[in-house]
């Protein structure tokens, strides 16, 4: 691996999922030979600061750089060596022109529909090194939540109502979970004010910090979620991880993790997923049901 001297830019405005994504890209990169800046909403993109290879986050959502969104960057902010900006925005490709000595101009949506877009995002910036395709070292998340070392987490939102899988299924699944004896605990976020009723026999989570829901999935025993900024969370941290995909494609936007199982609605509704198929792919990541006797 290059000892990292040169400066990279990375663009990515998005939410959490978006950002984490980015992560195989400053890794390919980090190996060769250079440190990434992240320009994104810092409240998703600190996270990012836990992995070695980033040096900052600037706040994408800050006045200082609002001229950014119109092809202007500020005068006394830093200069890098390249700049990658994973959007088809002529606005910030002209920004980081100013920014930085060249520029890689990344579509932030998929030129292929049986990649990942993180493995994507990495191929095309090839030209300044390979890109790396075996496991992603772990985000790293600090202390972790003891408590919850023996916890299945279930996250039951999106930023979609499309992407949810039925709440009902959720509630039926953690059901099943408890009678094998596993302790279930509901992760309620901003998205989610109103859970089901039956969500109430569980324990439930409310509206963590990220950094806390970070530790909290890192210590869990497995994660089930729909395609969400969570479930990515999860992966990163390396959680065991079942992510339930219908609209979208999983082979695109699975979460990067190395734990990492996706249940695919055969025909993109959600509904069409049984408890049955969630259980199979729990069984085979963590053989969470008992043996019968």
């Amino acid at each position: 691996m290059a000892t990292a001297k040169r400066r990279a830019l990375v663009f990515r405005i998005g939410a959490l999922g978006d950002v984490l994504l980015t992560r195989r890209l400053t890794y390919s990169l980090f190996r060769a030979g250079l440190r990434s800046t992240i320009f994104a909403p810092t409240p998703h993109a600190s996270l990012l600061l836990r992995d070695p290879w980033i040096d900052d986050v600037l706040d994408s959502e800050s006045l200082a750089f609002a001229g950014a969104f119109a092809g202007r960057w500020p005068e006394i902010a830093s200069r890098f060596d390249v700049g990658l900006v994973i959007s088809r925005s002529v606005d910030l490709a002209r920004a980081a022109q100013t920014a930085a000595a060249s520029v890689i101009q990344i579509p932030s949506s998929p030129t292929r529909e049986d990649v990942s877009i993180a493995q994507q995002w990495a191929e095309a910036a090839r030209d300044l090194g390979p890109p790396f395709l075996e496991p992603l070292p772990g985000l790293e998340v600090g202390s972790h939540r003891a408590l919850m070392a023996d916890a299945v987490l279930i996250h039951p939102g999106s930023g979609a109502a499309q992407k949810n899988w039925p709440a009902d299924r959720f509630i039926e699944l953690s059901r099943t979970l408890a009678r094998d004896g596993c302790r279930v605990v509901w992760i309620r976020g901003p998205a989610e004010e109103r859970l089901p009723p039956e969500a109430s026999a569980f324990e439930i989570l409310d509206c963590p910090a990220l950094g806390v829901l970070g530790a909290t999935l890192a210590a869990a025993r497995l994660y089930v979620g729909n395609d969400s900024g969570v479930s990515h969370l999860a992966a990163a941290v390396g959680t065991p991880t079942i992510a339930l995909f219908g609209p979208t494609n999983d082979a695109v936007w699975r979460p990067d993790g190395p734990r990492v199982q996706t249940v695919r609605a055969p025909g993109r509704a959600l509904a069409e997923i049984s408890v049955e198929d969630v259980m199979v792919a729990a069984d085979s990541l963590t053989r969470l049901r008992r043996p019968r006797v």
